[in-house]
C-alpha cells in the first residue's frame, strides 16, 4: 500500500483566527480553515512533468476564494483526479496530440477519507507529445471559473459541520490515542480544531493541555533515563544534552535539578572548570498555560510533518483505486 510521502508539506492554508462565537454561514468565519494543495501520487495517470503546475493551480484557486496564506494543518486537502474524455492526432505536419481533459478536484479530510466537496471542468489541450498536451491544458485552467467558489464554500462549511458534530468523538479518540502513549497523534487531533468552532475549540484546547502535560511527563521520564546513563559513564555533555530537554512544567524536573547539582558539585571537586549548565526556568511574569499550550502545538506540528505524512492512506477504492 503507498503512503503520501513526506514532500507534499509544499502547502499552503490559512492561520487559524479567534472568534468570539461559532458561526457557519458567514464567509468570514469559513476563511479560518486550513486547506493543503496536494497531488497524491495514487493520482496515476498524471504526467510527472505536470504535476507541480498542477498544485499550482489549486493552489491559486484557494487564493482566489480567500483561504491563502501559510499555517501547519495538514490534514484537510485539496487533491484532483484527472481523467483523459478524448484523444487523438492532428491531422497535420507536424502530428500534434489532441486531448479533452476532465479535471476533478475534491475538497477531503484525509485522516477519515470523506469527501465534503467536488467539482469538475473541461479543457481542451493540444501539444507536441501527450505530456505536453496535459501541460497545455492546465496552463488553459481558468482558475477564476465561478464554480470554483461555490466548490471552496461548500467544502469549508462541511469541514465546519464535521467538527461541529464530531467534537465528542475527536476528544474521545485523543484520549484513547493518549492512553496507548501516541500523545503526538493526540494533540495533532485535539489542535487541528478551527477555532471558528468555538465551542469545539475550547473544550479541545483544554484537553490538549491535559495531554500534553501526560506528553510531558513521559518524556521526562525518558530524558532522566538518559541523563542518569550518560552521567554513569562520566559523559557530562551527553548529560547536559538530555537535561536540557527537561522543562519546568515536568514532574521529574526537580530530579532534574538534584542530578544538575550533583554534576555541577562532582566536577568542580575534581578540579573541573565550573559546568556552565543551568536547568531551565520559567518566567514567573509568563502565561504556563499558554506555554504549554504553544508547546503542545509544536509537538502536534512536528507530529503533523513527520506522523501524518506516514499514516495518511491514499488507496481510497472509490477515489484512487489500487
Amino acid at each position: 500500500m503507498k503512503r503520501i510521502s513526506i514532500l507534499f508539506l509544499a502547502f499552503i492554508a490559512l492561520p487559524f483566527v479567534s472568534l468570539s462565537q461559532n458561526s457557519q454561514g458567514k464567509t468570514d468565519d469559513m476563511g479560518r480553515v486550513a486547506l493543503t494543495a496536494f497531488v497524491p501520487e495514487q493520482a496515476e495517470g498524471i504526467p510527472a512533468s505536470a504535476r507541480q503546475l498542477l498544485q499550482g493551480k489549486m493552489q491559486q484557486i484557494a487564493v482566489q476564494n480567500g483561504i491563502g496564506g501559510s499555517g501547519s494543518n495538514p490534514r484537510f486537502f485539496i487533491v484532483p483526479m484527472v481523467n483523459v474524455l478524448t484523444k487523438e492526432i492532428t491531422p497535420t505536419a507536424p502530428p500534434m496530440h489532441a486531448l479533452t481533459l476532465e479535471f476533478v478536484f475534491y475538497i477531503v479530510d484525509a485522516s477519515s477519507q470523506t469527501i465534503f466537496s467536488q467539482t469538475s471542468i473541461t479543457v481542451k489541450a493540444v501539444g507536441a507529445s501527450e505530456d505536453k498536451a496535459y501541460i497545455a491544458g492546465l496552463k488553459n485552467l481558468n482558475v477564476k471559473a465561478g464554480q470554483f467558489k461555490g466548490f471552496v464554500e461548500t467544502g469549508k462549511t462541511k469541514i465546519i459541520e464535521f467538527y461541529n458534530s464530531q467534537c465528542d468523538v475527536i476528544m474521545k479518540g485523543a484520549q484513547a490515542l493518549a492512553g496507548q502513549k501516541k500523545y503526538e497523534e493526540a494533540l495533532f487531533g485535539l489542535l487541528s480544531v478551527p477555532d471558528v468552532c468555538r465551542e469545539c475549540f475550547d473544550k479541545c484546547m483544554d484537553l490538549s493541555v491535559d495531554i500534553y502535560k501526560q506528553y510531558a511527563n513521559y518524556k521526562c521520564t525518558e530524558y532522566m533515563s538518559g541523563a542518569k546513563a550518560a552521567w554513569a559513564a562520566m559523559n557530562s555533555d551527553k548529560a547536559a544534552e538530555f537535561l536540557g530537554k527537561i522543562t519546568p512544567d515536568m514532574e521529574c524536573y526537580p530530579q532534574a535539578v538534584q542530578l544538575t547539582e550533583e554534576i555541577t558539585q562532582k566536577m568542580l571537586a575534581d578540579g573541573a572548570n565550573v559546568w556552565t549548565f543551568k536547568m531551565k526556568q520559567y518566567d514567573d511574569s509568563v502565561d504556563k498555560e499558554k506555554l504549554m499550550i504553544q508547546a503542545g502545538k509544536d509537538v502536534a506540528v512536528s507530529w503533523a510533518y513527520w506522523g501524518a505524512s506516514a499514516n495518511f492512506n491514499w488507496d481510497w477504492n472509490w477515489l484512487y483505486k489500487k
